[in-house]
């Protein structure tokens, strides 16, 4: 398998979606510091046999965003993304025209952005929870969108997680309910736990696991209706981006640390979608809050080999190494992710404060 010279480009902050009807990943938006900080609005398809990046030109599209939430809907052969920086609005991709188009809703959930969307496809329903408001609060509400009303919908559980944002959910099919964990609280800070959110009796349920992942936020998750797991990669732990690889079965309500020989540099804010064809999960850049630098590797993880393979090109101008791998790619230095308010840095808890002080000071630093 042979990585071709194009390829999305160094981002993070975008959202991946597997689309059947072609066989292809479908990745929208994120950020970029390649030539300044710039949000982004190219639609790109990849091909897992050929490992082949292809750029989608299609107007209408959405406009430029990050830290956003998109899912595919199988019961109309769809996609369907809401949400990041300060955008309000819900979009369309059609993936037999392979087309996007605007959904003309009476309500919406207003600015979200590092929030999190899954579809239950039980119910046709997509579900998004919490993420950042359009001043920098944090959000704590819950939204269904209709996808045959094409209508959303604020829910009213009697139980809610705490509020937050940087967290990761998926729809799993053996237990019919929604797995959401991580994300950061602000004030109770980075979470481990693990929720399950029932769409027909519109409930939250704290579940106890065995074992937990590290307490994350940014990390990514997708589902695997192969294997029936959700994988999870990277986030951050304390100022530092990790590579850790975790696998939950909503069966057993237990998470497992595989431990793969080598796996991508840690980072937040990447890319996954799952292949069924291949049992692969396919991975896309993100940003190594250590460093401050973006990515645009291509990655494939297989449960079945516990092994993450490169699939990016080697032939590139900056060289990582760590303990785990060393990877030659290409990645641009910058400032924190950008959707992360100044105002989450400054609430009244000094440790969190001074922590947040000296995150920015050392991307400084490695800056310069």
């Amino acid at each position: 398998m042979t990585q071709t010279t194009v390829n999305p480009g160094e981002r993070a902050g975008h959202a991946m979606v597997y689309d059947p009807h072609n066989d292809v990943v479908v990745l929208f938006g994120g950020y970029s510091f390649e030539g300044g900080y710039h949000s982004l609005s190219d639609t790109w398809l990849y091909t897992y046999e050929s490992s082949n990046w292809t750029e989608l030109s299609t107007t209408p599209s959405p406009s430029s965003r990050s830290n956003l939430g998109m899912v595919y809907a199988n019961a109309t052969n769809e996609i369907i993304l809401y949400g990041g920086g300060q955008a309000t609005d819900t979009w369309s991709f059609d993936c037999q025209t392979q087309t996007w188009s605007e959904v003309e809703t009476d309500a919406n959930p207003g600015v979200h952005y590092s929030h999190a969307m899954a579809y239950d496809s039980q119910n046709n329903a997509v579900i998004l929870y919490g993420g950042f408001g359009a001043g920098g609060e944090l959000a704590g509400d819950i939204w269904k969108f209709d996808v045959s009303s094409r209508e959303w919908t604020e829910l009213q559980p009697s139980t809610m997680p705490l509020d937050r944002y940087g967290h990761v959910m998926t729809y799993d099919e053996t237990i019919a309910q929604i797995v959401m964990c991580c994300g950061n609280t602000a004030f109770q800070g980075h979470q481990d736990d693990t929720w399950t959110f029932d769409v027909s009796s519109d409930t939250w349920t704290r579940i106890t696991t065995m074992g937990n992942p590290d307490r994350l936020k940014w990390p990514s998750m997708v589902y695997d209706p192969v294997n029936h797991k959700s994988i999870l990669f990277g986030g951050q732990v304390g100022d530092t981006s990790v590579d850790g690889t975790w696998i939950f079965d909503a069966q057993s309500s237990s998470w497992t640390d595989p431990g793969p020989d080598s796996s991508p540099r840690g980072r937040i804010n990447t890319g996954l979608a799952f292949v069924p064809a291949f049992e692969i999960v396919v991975l896309y850049g993100g940003m190594g809050t250590d460093y401050g630098g973006t990515f645009n590797d291509t990655w494939a993880y297989s449960y079945e080999n516990n092994t993450w393979t490169d699939l990016s090109e080697i032939d590139t101008t900056t060289t990582h190494t760590d303990t785990t791998t060393t990877t030659n790619t290409t990645t641009t230095t910058g400032a924190p992710p950008p959707e992360f308010p100044l105002g989450v840095l400054m609430i009244p808890a000094a440790v969190i404060v001074v922590g947040s002080l000296a995150y920015l000071i050392r991307l400084r630093s490695l800056r310069q």
